[in-house]
């Protein structure tokens, strides 16, 4: 059995998110879960960044429970290779965060250009959520056959 570093796990963790494009985001409201895809970005510190309505179901269950998983699938066919993980999310409302996740967004999705823009002034509808991992959980059986998923507690 291969074992990994937490340095090593990371940054493959990293490597992946940069790659994958769409996320399955699950929340919940009393004892009913939901899950739904989104379009994300991930930094180097392994949170990953998204755009949604807050009148989606999602971001108003996200409104009263800040837990929530996600999955990225970055092979879709066999061999698996993806990243799960458990955490919380926060909406962001800081410019320089803003600021620095929008780039990243539209040059991944040519999508939300003028979000800073109408962030300054007020306008905008669509929030920026920003999921940060506590448990991240790597699959990878193209390079590690048969080897359990590696797990990576975040602090």
């Amino acid at each position: 059995m291969y074992v990994m570093s937490s340095t090593q796990m990371e940054q493959k963790a990293t490597d992946y998110l940069k790659k994958g494009r769409a996320m399955q985001l699950a929340t919940v409201a009393g004892d009913q879960p939901w899950i739904c895809t989104v379009y994300y970005v991930a930094d180097n510190a392994l949170n990953l960044y998204w755009l949604s309505l807050p009148t989606r179901r999602h971001s108003q269950e996200l409104e009263h429970n800040k837990k929530a998983a996600v999955t990225v699938a970055v092979k879709f066919d066999q061999p698996v290779i993806g990243v799960q993980a458990e955490g919380t999310v926060s909406v962001i409302n800081d410019a320089l965060i803003v600021k620095r996740v929008m780039p990243k967004y539209i040059k991944k999705y040519d999508n939300g250009k003028d979000f800073y823009k109408k962030f300054q002034s007020g306008t905008n509808e669509h929030v920026l959520y920003m999921f940060s991992p506590t448990l991240v959980q790597l699959i990878d059986e193209a390079s590690y056959p048969g080897q359990p998923p590696f797990q990576l507690h975040v602090a």
